[in-house]
């Protein structure tokens, strides 16, 4: 019986980089997602303030 836990402890820990490696990748391309978000953002609203500027010249 200890044997079979052994080996699954052993199945555990084998797997657990792998989990780690795969939250780094998520967490890696949401930081990225948002600050692609952000810098579309701030492009577009320093477009509109562009706009606004020359209008109002």
């Amino acid at each position: 019986m200890t044997e079979h836990f052994i080996g699954h402890n052993k199945a555990r820990r084998e797997a657990s980089p792998n989990r780690f490696f795969l939250a780094c990748a998520i967490l890696a391309l949401s930081i990225a997602f948002l600050m692609s978000a952000a810098l579309a953002g701030t492009t577009a609203f320093r477009k509109e303030w562009q706009f606004a500027s020359d209008a109002k010249v």
